[in-house]
């Protein structure tokens, strides 16, 4: 009985982080362009590797997240989105340590919210991530969900 609590509070936390990165990969993906100017703006990279995120970054994070749901590329997938995770944490990080005022360009145009609260989410999705990455790694789960 216990193991079904197990199964079915790692199975949600996994379908929850797979959904968040769906959902800000396809906001990013609709307009490519815009999100290449959002990445330009943390002042991190030239401009070309900045368009050039633009247009794959979104899509890395669509396959990674659908890919957690298959149990054969789950733990390729969980590794990606964790990594995924804390490179936007270093990212939102620089930025406010360099006082920029920018948004976080995470999901999208309609995304409004400051980068404090960029990072938190940041670091808890990251977290998340690593989480269930170093936890599918050890086996127990590879027989459930």
């Amino acid at each position: 009985m216990a193991q079904d609590h197990q199964t079915l509070i790692y199975g949600t936390a996994r379908s929850l982080l797979a959904a968040v990165f769906v959902y800000a990969g396809v906001s990013k993906a609709l307009d490519p362009a815009q999100f290449a100017e959002a990445i330009d703006r943390y002042r991190i990279l030239p401009w070309p590797l900045a368009a050039g995120l633009g247009l794959y970054l979104p899509w890395l994070e669509i396959v990674a997240g659908v890919a957690v749901f298959s149990k054969r590329l789950r733990p390729g997938a969980l590794g990606i989105l964790a990594g995924l995770g804390w490179v936007f944490v270093v990212a939102i990080a620089s930025a406010l340590v360099r006082g920029l005022d920018i948004t976080c360009g995470c999901f999208g145009t309609g995304e409004g919210t400051s980068l404090t609260f960029s990072l938190v989410r940041s670091l808890t999705l990251a977290g998340l991530g690593t989480f269930l990455w170093l936890r599918n790694a050890k086996g127990p789960e590879r027989r459930a969900f």
